[in-house]
């Protein structure tokens, strides 16, 4: 079963903008054990686990790998994909008798979840050049600055927070496809988490300028 994600978040709080969201999906998918804690961001409060130090270590790998991604080559979308994993071990038992064939890697899992999150990168808004004769249109300047500055946080913020929503409404409402859980793991389920670029389509989507996209999705989070 797949699920999908869109976040955008501006690049002053697109590294944990993305944490957020993947922890809390990871919260709803761990299963076993844990020692719950949460991290306030952004007025919003998000859960994690305290004793999974090297999950938390994986996810900053793959956080910071977008975001170089999104600095070398000025992209605006990129790309993160969780995926739960199921060992199938009853074609992981070696078979006896005149047909019996060697054990294939491929056979022992399966994917069972997928979360696909898409996240565009609102860039900083750079500073205007001060050195103006015009005092009257340096105010103006500035005044626009601080109002796209403040769109730019305001559509981080209602974007963090409707992902969050979302993850737990899904978690709440799917939860038939989970394959029985055998161990009393943390995470009983393995799991990759990979990083890349949208598709073409999905980029060319985000082909506006980044004025019209904050006032497109100003607009979308008014109306919710």
């Amino acid at each position: 079963m797949e699920f999908f994600l869109q976040l955008a978040a501006e690049r002053s709080v697109v590294r944990e903008s993305i944490k957020g969201v993947i922890w809390t999906i990871f919260f709803h998918r761990l299963f076993g054990p844990i020692t719950p804690v949460t991290n306030e961001f952004l007025n919003t409060t998000y859960p994690m686990a305290a004793n999974l130090p090297d999950l938390d270590s994986l996810i900053d790998e793959k956080i910071s790998r977008l975001i170089r991604q999104f600095d070398s080559v000025n992209a605006k979308t990129g790309r993160i994909v969780i995926k739960f994993l199921d060992k199938n071990k009853s074609k992981s038992k070696k078979k006896t008798g005149w047909f019996a064939k060697a054990d294939s890697p491929e056979d022992e899992v399966k994917v069972w979840e997928v979360w696909i999150l898409t996240v565009t990168c609102i860039p900083l808004e750079e500073p205007r050049d001060s050195n103006t004769s015009n005092s009257s249109n340096s105010n103006n300047s500035n005044s626009n600055n601080n109002n796209t500055s403040n769109n730019t946080i305001e559509i981080s913020i209602r974007s963090f927070d409707e992902n969050l929503n979302k993850i737990i409404d899904i978690a709440d409402t799917h939860k038939d496809h989970i394959p029985p859980i055998m161990t009393l793991d943390s995470s009983p389920f393995p799991y990759v988490i990979e990083v890349g670029q949208p598709t073409s389509k999905e980029g060319e989507e985000h082909d506006e300028s980044w004025g019209e996209y904050i006032k497109k999705m100003s607009t979308r989070f008014n109306e919710i």
